[in-house]
This record gives structure tokens, sequence and C-alpha cells, in this order.
């Protein structure tokens, strides 16, 4: 790279150019290897700041999260989970549900970015909202999305996150906060 650079830098001299650089020069010119440096920052900083805007993993989880969900219809229609079921599944995945979430209509185990994840729906006033436990994926801070025609939220809960995401009159808020109420994250002996 440091010589395609340095080929890129070199520019034949004009003539004009040429008688002008015989009379002495108004002004301290830098040496070659400080404009090579110089050259090959920007270039480093332009790719990292591109990988950095393309990348958007944020962005790309949530759309995954929402393509999950239009991938199992079946969620959104359930009508009641079996309690055990629901305490299996969370157990799993090192995490205990304290009462208050609401009515779970649906629980599943699904594979999600690599790992197994719980995959719950809890029924509203103003529809199903979709749960999926990311233990594996952390974020931040909460960060709101609208994909698909669906709305939601990624919110960080004990060691990873959660996602929250509902249809376009769903009340993702109350729902989180029901949801960061009742959750607990255990360790790998259960333990809280």
């Amino acid at each position: 790279m440091d010589a395609t650079i340095l080929k890129a830098l070199q520019v034949p001299l004009t003539a004009a150019a040429a008688s002008a650089r015989t009379s002495p020069p108004d002004r301290v010119s830098l040496p070659r290897s400080r404009w090579l440096a110089l050259a090959a920052s920007i270039v480093a900083g332009v790719l990292v700041g591109s990988l950095l805007w393309v990348g958007g993993p944020r962005a790309t989880l949530a759309r995954e999260v929402v393509e999950h969900l239009l991938h199992e219809p079946q969620s959104l229609t359930a009508t009641h989970a079996d309690p055990a079921d629901v305490e299996r599944i969370l157990g799993d995945a090192g995490v205990r549900l304290r009462p208050g979430i609401g009515t779970v209509s649906y629980a599943r185990s699904c594979p999600f970015r690599g790992h197994v994840v719980p995959h719950l729906v809890v029924r509203t006033a103003h529809g199903p909202v979709t749960v999926l436990v990311l233990r594996n994926e952390s974020v931040r801070r909460a960060i709101p999305f609208e994909e698909q025609g669906y709305v939601g939220s990624l919110v960080p809960a004990g060691p990873g996150s959660v996602a929250i995401v509902g249809g376009a009159q769903a009340d993702v808020a109350e729902v989180t906060a029901r949801l960061l109420e009742a959750v607990r994250w255990t360790d790998s002996r259960g333990a809280e």
C-alpha cells in the first residue's frame, strides 16, 4: 500500500515547475516520509470510518430480530404457553422470569446468530409483543427501531440485551419496563 501511495504522489515536473524549483523555496517543505505518513493516516482513517459506517451492527441486529419474527408467524397467533415450558426455556438460557410480565402466549428456544435464545410472545391490550432474550448480544443503551412495519427496541439487560418488537400500535415501552422488572439473569448454577 505504501508503494501505491508513493507512486500516486510522484508527479512528473513540468518545465515551469522545474525552473521554479531552481529558485529558493518560499516555504519549508516536509520530507517525503512525512507526506507518506500523512497520506497513510488519511487512508487508514477513511477505511476505519467506512467499516464502522457500513458495519452498522445494531441496525443489522434489529433487522435480524424482525426477520426472525417474520419466519415464525405462528408465534403471534398462539394463545397460551405452558408456564412449565416458559420456565424451562428461560432456565436453559440462564434467565428466570418473576411474575408481572403478563400472559406469555408463545415460548420457544430458537437459533439466532449462532446461539439458542428464548423467543417469547407477551399479550398486551394493543396486540402481541415479541421478546427475544439475547444473552450474547450487548448494546450500550436502548436503541429504538422501526423495521418492516414493526416497532421495537434493543435494550441492555444483564450480560446481554433483550429485543422487544410489536406492531405499529404496540406499547413497546410498557412491555420493556415490565420485562426488565421481571427478568432475572442467573449464573451457570442457577443462582441470581
